[in-house]
């Protein structure tokens, strides 16, 4: 079966220090997006190279991240490993945030592997289309807590 990618942008008008923080606080991702039921981390080490958390899917399943690479401030990449109840057997993601004017270009690019073999290939673009949606909800929810985070509120 082969892989699949998928790629969601937003500018967004909040510094990348502001939205940085909200994505090295790797195990607590729930905290600032409903798109999941819950996350936690896994073992002692939070953030950088290594770092791991449990993500509690919607509607159900779960995935386990590990981070693959760490650019403080710029890029996290993780390495996920589905349960049965996910319908792909792997993924891998990549975000990466760039100054852009006054603010951050965010890009969220996600590449997996679907289940099924060839039934796969029929439910591939479905799942493009529930990913893409959900990453794009990600970052738009990311872009109301860093402004609100930013303003005080």
């Amino acid at each position: 079966m082969p892989e699949r990618h998928i790629t969601v942008q937003r500018s967004i008008p909040a510094s990348t220090g502001s939205l940085w923080a909200l994505f090295a606080d790797f195990p607590n991702l729930a905290s600032h997006w409903n798109g999941v039921r819950a996350t936690r981390p896994l073992g002692s080490k939070t953030s950088g190279v290594g770092a791991r958390r449990r993500v509690d899917l919607k509607p159900m399943g779960s995935m386990d991240e590990t981070v693959t690479v760490w650019e403080e401030g710029r890029r996290v990449d993780t390495r996920n490993q589905p349960s049965a109840l996910v319908p792909f057997k792997q993924a891998e993601s990549t975000l990466t945030l760039e100054p852009d004017g006054g603010g951050t270009l965010a890009t969220f690019d996600y590449r997996y592997v679907p289940r099924g073999g060839p039934v796969g290939r029929f439910t591939g673009p479905l799942i493009d289309k529930m990913l893409t949606a959900t990453f794009t909800d990600m970052l738009a929810t990311a872009e109301k807590a860093a402004l609100a985070r930013g303003s005080g509120r």
